[in-house]
């Protein structure tokens, strides 16, 4: 299994934190499944913890596989209008029991700057090991991907911040001391 260090816009983590986010879209991404610590950009800058990612599933060659769904076809086609065709089955999060600082990174391995997108850890072997070293405090989904989640696909952040499911997930985690301290850094 490959292992990235994969950049993620902290505006976008709670739909992924809170499970219902369940794939992730890029235009390029690794040919096979892969575990991605997750580095969070903007305000947060720290590295939270690690997605199970499964092999992508190219939107552009499964088309035809969504005729029966047209609110997922319609979706679909618009990724791939904008040139983003992968969708990566997210398979888990699993969080750090404490997430680490682009400081405490940087003062550990002087000059390291964290990827625009992502980069392989077999690059960075001394960023790979501390990654590897960190504890885990809690697996906190599991998504079964042995059919598609039509009701999921191709679906955007801000189109998953307006379900029911969210506004439920967001009160319940806001009142969660273990996540209060999460979201406070997003």
């Amino acid at each position: 299994m490959k292992e990235i260090l994969l950049s993620f816009k902290s505006e976008y983590f709670k739909p992924l934190l809170y499970g219902i986010k369940k794939y992730e879209y890029r235009k390029r991404f690794c040919d096979e499944e892969t575990k991605a610590y997750l580095y969070l950009s903007g305000k947060a800058r720290l590295i939270i913890g690690a997605l199970e990612l499964l092999r992508p599933i190219r939107l552009d060659s499964t088309r035809n596989d969504y005729i029966d769904y047209p609110n997922t076809l319609k979706r679909v086609n618009n990724y791939i209008s904008n040139s983003t065709i992968n969708a990566i089955p997210i398979k888990s999060l699993s969080l750090f029991k404490n997430p680490i600082s682009l400081d405490d990174i940087r003062n550990r391995i002087p000059g390291f700057m964290p990827p625009q997108l992502y980069y392989v850890l077999d690059n960075n072997p001394q960023l790979k090991c501390l990654l590897e070293s960190q504890p885990i405090s809690t697996k906190l989904f599991s998504h079964n991907h042995d059919k598609i989640y039509f009701d999921n696909l191709a679906m955007s952040v801000s189109e998953l911040k307006k379900t029911e499911e969210f506004n439920k997930l967001d009160k319940l985690y806001s009142k969660n001391d273990t996540y209060k301290n999460i979201l406070s850094k997003i």
